[in-house]
């Protein structure tokens, strides 16, 4: 529809055009159209900016630098017409539809003309003496008195078209007459040229606004939403030569449901919420709140942007953070492996998937991670859907304490440990994507957890083929990640062992399933065990048992290249991808890079006297 905002950027991007026609004796010097005056005649007083930004802004210097505004003014100016008739035949000009809606059949009624008189009695006693409005305001919105009843007359263009009666005694005695079209209270007061309007919540409120020097228009029946603001399908199209919509509705609840409602159907680019220091306008008045306080709240007031739409500056803090952390460091957590921990962070508000072929380790690496994770701070939720909780913890414990054994005094200590720490989602098998993020909503808020796993998406409920509910279940997850603020690790199968290269860590693309799985991923990880190596390893390490000292040097040069391999093969928000190889202690379950120390980690805090190599 062709709101005014609408045919202002459509007269822009034909501003020359406009102006030709518009000054046709004028001529084009640079990016201006200059003429003598709206007048039309030759000259240089008159420039109208033709193209860049500024396109369509004009100014008249032969005024002062008085005259001026956009291509409408321009427009209304050369033509002599007021704005509503203006816009209509720039619309035809232009080609836009005139909006045009059905009544549904639906007729209404002119109210029978009230008999009052200007008021001089009780009701300019209760205005002015109680409400403190002026005698110009009075006069400007043409309220009556009928003995001790205010008459509010609703005129459209000096046609009478809804009529409400209010006692000064009784706020709630208000009266209308059936059947008429309900339009909204105070167009007698509004300049025809005007671009912006003001709408408030009550009667009185209109014209104290007026007094404030933003003439307002008030809705017929209130506050809230639904019935109550059903003026708007009589008033839309008078409301479209409004650029600029200011809401000054009460500062309640019901005042914001009315809000919402007519910023949906009016429209947020034009839109603007006031807030005032009082429930309204005429509260203001009554408490003396002086002009400069309201000028300064309808200069703050807030656009209806949609939440999603944020401006660039808004994120300045943000950026700095992720330059210049606070600390020193960037929130969130990094592996354990020396040679790749400063290159891969795992920030809040992302999404990691774990990838591999079966048994090559994948969930073990991860695990080791977590374990790490906890000496960093974070507060870890395990969901492993593969294995039962106490057999995921026997695996931690070992990682923790790099032991193969420990005594029970010990396993007791690192469990309480990771009591401090870790949650487990207790359940093995399949499980719906809706209730892990119920559980998972739980552990946030309860106990304040940040690391989310997820082992695997095969189990939550998904067929193999169903490519649709894979990406729906990743959206699910990407989506909760990032409103939430923590990370997620997903662990997903690849599709095969020996990818296309021959046998290697798997890439993006190696990812079973669907294509969106690896697409909507923050970071990829792909692990990949070198089973050849392993077993020619195993068959050299036999052959040197046997005394085959030949086999010895094969065995030292296989044992220095390490049996897995961590491919990071995406970091969205990082500056680096690429492989990492580690070594696997079979006793510990732990990993480690070229750069870490033969003896493995310990990740448990400052020990006592226990000795945890016990049997």
């Amino acid at each position: 529809m062709s709101d005014i905002v609408a045919i202002k950027r459509a007269l822009e991007s034909r501003a020359r055009e406009v102006a030709e026609r518009l000054l046709p004796n004028g001529r084009l010097e640079g990016r201006e159209w200059c003429a003598g005056s709206v007048q039309g005649e030759p000259g240089h007083s008159l420039k109208v900016c033709v193209s860049g930004a500024k396109a369509g802004v004009w100014s008249d210097f032969a005024a002062g630098g008085d005259d001026g505004g956009d291509l409408i003014d321009l427009w209304t100016a050369v033509k002599g017409q007021q704005l509503p008739e203006a816009l209509a035949e720039i619309r035809a000009w232009l080609g836009l539809e005139a909006p045009q809606f059905e009544r549904q059949g639906k007729t209404y009624r002119k109210p029978q003309k009230p008999s009052c008189a200007k008021p001089a009695g009780a009701v300019r006693d209760y205005l002015i003496g109680q409400r403190l409005l002026t005698e110009s305001a009075i006069a400007a919105y043409q309220i009556g008195e009928q003995g001790r009843t205010i008459v509010f007359p609703s005129l459209v263009d000096g046609d009478l078209r809804f009529v409400k009666y209010r006692s000064i005694d009784d706020k709630k005695a208000m009266r209308v007459e059936a059947d008429c079209e309900p339009v909204l209270f105070g167009w007698q007061a509004i300049d025809r040229n005007a671009r912006e309007v003001v709408i408030v919540e009550g009667e009185i409120d209109a014209p104290s606004m007026w007094d404030y020097g933003h003439p307002a228009l008030s809705v017929p029946f209130g506050g809230g939403k639904g019935a109550k603001q059903r003026w708007i399908e009589a008033e839309y199209e008078r409301l479209l030569r409004f650029e600029t919509i200011y809401l000054a509705l009460d500062m309640d609840e019901e005042g914001d449901a009315a809000v919402a409602e007519i910023v949906a159907r009016l429209g947020r680019h034009r839109c603007r919420r006031v807030r005032l220091p009082l429930k309204d306008a005429n509260a203001c008045r009554q408490a003396g709140i002086p002009k400069a306080v309201i000028d300064r709240c309808f200069a703050d007031a807030a656009t209806m942007d949609p939440p999603e739409l944020m401006r660039a500056g808004q994120f300045a803090d943000d950026v700095v953070q992720l330059f210049w952390p606070a600390g020193g460091e960037e929130a969130g957590y990094r592996l354990p492996f020396a040679r790749i921990a400063n290159r891969l962070l795992f920030r809040p508000a992302e999404l990691s998937i774990w990838t591999g072929p079966s048994g090559h380790g994948k969930s073990q690496v991860l695990s080791h991670a977590a374990v790490s994770w906890g000496t960093q701070g974070a507060k870890v939720c395990l969901a492993s859907l593969e294995m039962m909780p106490k057999q995921c913890l026997r695996r931690m414990v070992k990682q923790a304490g790099n032991v193969d054994r420990p005594s029970e005094p010990e396993i007791r200590r690192i469990v309480g440990w990771m009591d401090e720490w870790l949650w487990c989602f207790a359940l093995v098998g399949k499980t719906s994507v809706a209730k892990l993020l119920e559980v998972f909503e739980y552990a946030r808020c309860r106990y304040g957890c940040d690391v989310f796993v997820i082992d695997s998406l095969m189990r939550l409920g998904i067929g193999s083929e169903d490519y649709q509910g894979q990406e729906q279940a990743v959206f699910q997850l990407v989506n909760w990640t990032v409103e939430k603020g923590v990370h997620t690790h997903l662990v997903a199968h690849s599709r095969k062992a020996d990818t296309k290269t021959g046998g290697g860590a798997p890439e993006t693309e190696d990812i079973k399933g669907a294509s969106e799985i690896g697409s909507n991923a923050f970071n990829i990880l792909g692990i990949w065990r070198d089973r050849k190596t392993e077993d020619r390893i195993k068959a050299l390490a036999e052959k040197v048992g046997a005394g085959d000292r030949s086999a010895g040097t094969e065995l030292l040069d296989l044992q220095q290249t390490p049996g897995v391999v961590l491919n990071v093969a995406k970091q969205r928000s990082g500056d680096w991808e690429g492989k990492c190889g580690l070594w696997f202690n079979q006793a510990t379950y732990q990993y480690r890079s070229r750069d870490d120390a033969l003896g493995g980690f310990c990740h448990l805090p400052p020990h006592g006297t226990d000795d945890r190599r016990a049997a």
